[in-house]
């Protein structure tokens, strides 16, 4: 260096050569992706768009690139420079090895970058920024790494080959004793040009550790803390010789060092140049040609001993069998005067060991105790799914012999008479939703409800339409926990329990099994369409059903019991599921008189409403749909449950059960005024309320689920007492009205245009049920002289002309500004006759 010469700032200095060393990086990821047919944008890599090549049909529109530097990206409002971070994952073995690891997120760390970030389509819904940058890494530098570890592999194996079969010494061949000091180049650059001397690639000799070295820190690494800081920030290690023109220089601080293949200026090295080799110990040294002649004449002195003890150990092996030592003479080393002769090498051949490996013949299998699970599984499985043969395949059955032998009551006779009765039910005709037509054989099914009757009642039911103050709702859950804690305790087993087997019926089934087998064919009878009408209209079916479902009066301290003596408290939970799937098959063709209905009839809607309402009204379980999430204890980032399946198809059944204005007109005669508002509760409880609930409604099966709640709410809207309209109108606690009007609004006015028409159902119940509740009078009094009838769904309001003068504060007087600035201004939003009803809603004091 000359001393006149002012010295450059050595921190400046290593920031050129990291910045040039980027800007090759840059053009040469550029090359690949060009060759590729996908160029990156210019502001990116800062080369310009091929000639004749269209952006528009570039796919990386959507990408984000800094404006202040090139080769850096935003990500959650975050720069992550791409240099730096291909530097990282080479280091940890990969991107194949990190994303194997589930180390993105500790990658993720190391720019800063937040846990989730917003969804481009949707703004609302977050998602994880790991696997954004996973997939950013995977489109941008996937390809490039794929090449750079090809390059690699061809030139292992050219190294490989050339080691195996090197001549002798000729000019400018390459030692053995000396080590390489380039790797294969990167994609899409040139070789590095020839330097003279031994330092013509001294500035690119600080080489990396290789992936293989890396990835092994990868897998220590993963229990602990990603640190590739650390590993970027070695101090660069200046070669022994500088003379040949290198340049030595450090890289700043922050900046990774050269990658393998990749040169001190960030070019890669395609291969090794011709005298392009580390200098020799002592060339440049100060005594010239003594250290050179002494390093020699060491080397030659450690060479032979090498061979000569190895060639012994193996002719003590082997024999000396296979054993060739080809040596040579070493020129003696050249004067300090004359021109340096070329080193002449020793060829050494190692004996050659074979090994010999012997596989057996055979197949591999997993075996235990020497069986071949995975064949008998397979077996099994074939044998054990054979496939249910077509209904006309089973020829002819006799269905009048199958009618005897359920009236014979005799043991083998009936089990017989059932399990074929099963099978039938179970074959499918080649139309859609058709089975086995049980109009066609009334005598069968009047036999199986007479023998659930003689089997789960001693005698008839004398018992009239109960009075007075009812008592509480017993709910699903109440009754399994019941269950499980006569279960539980001490000696439970021993224990003799209601519906047990006793002994007396020897080898014969328990009646509680012959009811849930005949409950069984019913409900495969009512999935065919042709038999639900049947099935609805059967003079006794739903009663003795229905009947099979009620709770025998309640006892201090003691546990719920069934009413029918031969049931356990089991057998009525799986009976309940399995009537309330019946019901739900024949809902729609169940058709009250309202006119002079029976005491049994009242109670058999009675029984109805309580078992559908056991499955909703539960304090535990009715809350809204993102607490329902949570309740099942699985994080919704990693799955999302669906709703509650005995809770949706209770409302399901319920809202046909009670679609037609006679059936809710019997329901409000024999539901006591309790229970209505005990269910009333339920549902408003289940209805979305936060922004948390809002967001998981989106998905289609929770929509379903909120559309349910509000056609069963306005069912019951519909079918309650004035007393309980007038309840829910002024319940502060409740909130009725503010949790309705924060629907109506979601729905419409914060959803997004193109989303509302799957609101629509939805709004539209909403608001014909706050003005049932706002009505408070009773919908089935002929006495307001009223000459259009209630019609189902609300729709008797303002279509029929209805103009009665609305007097009093409406449901929604608070919120006029909310409703008719926020709402009723926007035509797109609501049409004429919600416009006449929100009007009536927000009324004060005509």
């Amino acid at each position: 260096m000359n001393p006149t010469q002012p010295q450059q700032n050595p921190a400046a200095m290593q920031q050129q050569v990291y910045q040039q060393r980027k800007r090759n990086w840059l053009n040469g990821l550029a090359t690949l992706m060009v060759q590729r047919g996908t160029p990156l944008p210019p502001q990116l890599t800062g080369v310009p768009f091929p000639p004749n090549y269209d952006p528009a049909n570039m796919p990386w529109k959507s990408l984000e690139v800094s404006p202040t530097d090139i080769g850096v990206i935003r990500l959650a409002g975050k720069d992550v420079d791409l240099f730096r971070l291909w530097t990282m994952i080479i280091q940890a073995g990969g991107g194949h090895k990190v994303s194997q690891k589930g180390a993105w997120p500790l990658v993720m760390q190391q720019f800063d970058l937040p846990e989730a970030m917003p969804a481009p389509n949707n703004p609302a819904e977050l998602q994880p920024t790991a696997a954004v940058l996973e997939r950013y890494y995977n489109a941008l530098l996937g390809p490039f790494e794929e090449a750079y570890r090809k390059n690699m592999m061809e030139h292992s194996q050219r190294a490989a080959i050339a080691a195996g079969r090197m001549p002798g010494a000729q000019q400018g061949q390459m030692n053995p004793q000396a080590r390489p000091g380039g790797l294969p180049g990167m994609p899409g650059q040139n070789a590095l040009p020839a330097g003279g001397g031994s330092g013509g690639v001294a500035a690119g000799m600080n080489m990396m550790p290789q992936p293989s070295n890396a990835g092994q820190s990868m897998d220590g690494s993963i229990s602990g803390q990603f640190r590739p800081a650390q590993a970027i920030s070695t101090p660069f290690q200046p070669p022994n010789s500088v003379a040949a023109g290198g340049s030595g220089m450090m890289p700043a601080n922050g900046a990774p060092p050269p990658l393998p293949g990749i040169n001190a200026n960030g070019m890669p090295v395609a291969k090794m140049q011709q005298g392009g080799f580390p200098a020799m110990p002592g060339s440049a040294g100060p005594n010239g040609s003594g250290d050179l002649e002494h390093d020699l004449e060491s080397r030659k002195r450690k060479m032979q001993e090498a061979v000569e003890s190895e060639a012994k150990r193996v002719r003590q092996k082997t024999g000396g069998s296979d054993v060739s030592d080809s040596r040579s003479s070493v020129a003696p080393p050249p004067s300090v005067e004359g021109p340096v002769a070329p080193t002449v090498t020793r060829t050494i051949r190692q004996p050659s060991r074979r090994k010999i490996e012997y596989v057996p013949y055979a197949r591999e299998v997993e075996t235990a105790g020497g069986r071949d699970l995975q064949a008998i599984q397979s077996e099994w499985h074939r044998m054990s799914t054979k496939p249910v043969r077509h209904i006309d395949e089973w020829g002819q059955v006799d269905i009048d012999a199958l009618t005897l032998s359920l009236r014979s009551r005799v043991s083998t006779e009936v089990s017989y008479a059932l399990t074929t009765f099963t099978i039938l039910t179970l074959l499918r005709a080649p139309d859609q939703g058709r089975g086995f037509p049980i109009v066609q054989a009334p005598d069968l099914l009047d036999e199986m409800v007479d023998l659930v009757e003689d089997l789960a009642f001693d005698e008839d039911e004398d018992e009239g339409y109960p009075d007075g103050d009812p008592s509480p709702i017993v709910t699903h859950k109440e009754l399994v926990n019941s269950v499980v804690e006569e279960g539980t305790k001490p000696f439970a087993a021993l224990e003799r329990k209601q519906g047990a087997r006793h002994f007396d019926y020897g080898p014969r089934h328990r009646p509680a099994e012959i009811i849930l087998v005949v409950l069984n064919i019913i409900r495969n009878l009512s999935v065919a369409n042709e038999n639900q009408e049947y099935l609805a209209k059967h003079p006794k079916l739903l009663h003795v059903l229905l009947r099979l479902c009620a709770l025998a009066p309640p006892e201090e301290n003691a546990s719920p019991k069934p009413r029918a003596s031969v049931l356990s408290l089991t057998d009525l939970i799986n009976i309940r599921k399995d009537v309330m799937n019946v019901l739900l098959n024949i809902a729609l063709h169940v058709n009250l008189s309202p006119a002079s209905p029976s005491k049994q009839l009242l109670l058999t809607v009675r029984r109805a409403y309580e078992v559908l309402a056991s499955y909703i009204v539960d304090v535990t379980e009715a809350v809204s749909p993102f607490q329902t999430i949570l309740q099942t204890g699985i994080p919704p980032a990693v799955h999302q449950p669906k709703p509650p399946a005995l809770a949706d198809m209770a409302l399901e059944t319920f809202s046909r059960f009670t679609l037609p204005d006679d059936n809710r007109h019997v329901v409000s005669r024999a539901v006591p005024q309790a229970w209505l508002w005990t269910l009333l509760e339920a549902l408003v409880h289940r209805l979305p309320v936060a922004d948390s609930d809002f967001q998981v409604i989106m998905r289609d099966v929770w929509l379903t689920y909120v559309e349910r709640l509000i056609m069963a709410l306005y069912s019951l809207a519909f079918l309650a007492p004035p007393d309980v309209k007038a309840r829910a109108k002024r319940d502060g606690q409740l909130g009725f009205a503010k949790v309705m009007l924060r629907l109506v609004k979601k729905f419409t006015v914060h959803a997004p245009p193109e989303l509302r028409h799957h609101f629509a159902i939805s709004v539209r119940r909403a608001i014909e049920a706050m003005k049932v509740v706002d009505d408070a009078e009773d919908a089935f009094d002929q006495s307001r002289g009223s000459a259009v009838p209630p019609l189902a769904f609300g729709m008797g309001y303002g279509e029929h002309g209805d103009n009665r003068v609305e007097r009093g504060m409406g449901l929604l007087s608070g919120y006029q500004e909310d409703i008719t600035l926020g709402l009723m201004m926007h035509p797109e939003l609501v049409d004429a006759m919600l416009f006449s009803e929100l009007e009536s809603l927000v009324r004060v004091g005509r």
